[in-house]
């Protein structure tokens, strides 16, 4: 009786390992796009950050027009870094703007223009991820506080706007596409182009609220892969690329979805008018383009509105958008 019970059990647990081997887990759509990278190696592997530290006022941080960061939040912040190599294609001259803004409503007061204690300082550095304690430092700007001004400074005190443009050499050992060979869409007719702009935010919205990881994708492959080859030498265990990931699946994993329509916006173009992407002039700094999803905040989850920058061009020999940052 008990060598039958025990043959029982042995052939159930059989049963088990048989059909467990023979299912296949489905690798989901986002695992596929950062599968089977391979690392790239070369003996310089630089990789830029830039940092601002303010007082006094808000601030946009471009490289070759595209947003990189900014703040608009009443309070201050300071030692931020933030990584731009998917901003620099190729090895050369790259230009970064910065757009100063005054700080508007606070709890006490209303400021339109500047106060004689606005100031930034904006530092782009660089390290080799090959050489240990390689940082270096390669520009600043600065506009400086009131007490250390002279004659040759700068001065913003009661403007209502402030921009400069500054450039810095970048030496990369790579070289993605990018927007490079895109059409020029300044020369294009812009109500068209409006046109065409919304409605492929509209049908991006459409995708993610309707959970299609696969389309969504096929829209987005092309932008990832210059990410990693640039920001992360398709090195796809970096902290950077492994948070990219855990944030793209929650967006498809939400058990709440809703679609906003955009915001009131403006058109904004960059790399010389060859992408373009539409700004809220609601929400300061923000993208038009948001949506409803969950996200993990402080170990509960939350239902949150995502404002999302998504830059599109036209390649060359094309006449239809995509994205491409």
């Amino acid at each position: 009786m008990q060598k039958t019970f025990l043959y029982s059990v042995y052939l159930f647990c059989m049963l088990l390992v048989i059909t467990a081997c023979g299912q296949t887990t489905e690798m989901r759509p986002i695992d596929k796009l950062y599968s089977n990278i391979q690392p790239l190696q070369y003996k310089s592997m630089n990789r830029y950050f830039i940092e601002a530290n303010q007082s006094g006022c808000f601030y946009e941080l471009y490289v070759n027009g595209r947003l990189v960061f900014e703040h608009f939040e009443q309070v201050g912040l300071m030692g931020h870094t933030t990584c731009i190599n998917d901003a620099i294609l190729k090895s050369g001259m790259q230009e970064v703007t910065v757009k100063l803004y005054p700080l508007g409503q606070t709890e006490v007061e209303r400021f339109d223009t500047f106060t004689k204690n606005a100031r930034i300082e904006v530092k782009i550095e660089k390290y080799d991820t090959q050489v240990k304690d390689s940082d270096e430092k390669v520009v600043t700007f600065k506009i400086p506080e009131a007490s250390t001004r002279n004659k040759n400074d700068i001065k913003i005190e009661g403007l209502p706007y402030y921009e400069h443009t500054f450039t810095f050499y970048a030496e990369v050992p790579y070289e993605v596409t990018g927007w490079s060979e895109s059409q020029d869409l300044t020369k294009m007719d812009q109500k068209q182009l409006e046109k065409e702009v919304v409605a492929f935010y509209n049908n991006l919205s459409d995708v993610i609220y309707n959970q299609d990881e696969a389309k969504w994708v096929s829209l987005v492959k092309n932008r990832e892969l210059e990410i990693l080859t640039s920001e992360a030498y398709n090195n796809v265990n970096e902290h950077v690329i492994k948070s990219r990931v855990k944030e793209f699946k929650e967006d498809f994993n939400s058990s709440f979805k809703r679609k906003f329509p955009l915001d009131k916006y403006k058109m904004i173009f960059g790399g010389k008018g060859r992408i373009v992407a539409l700004k809220s002039i609601e929400h300061r700094g923000m993208s038009a383009f948001s949506f409803g999803v969950n996200r993990t905040i402080f170990d509960k989850l939350k239902k949150i509105r995502a404002f999302r920058y998504i830059y599109l061009h036209k390649p060359k020999g094309s006449n239809k958008l995509e994205i491409i940052r």
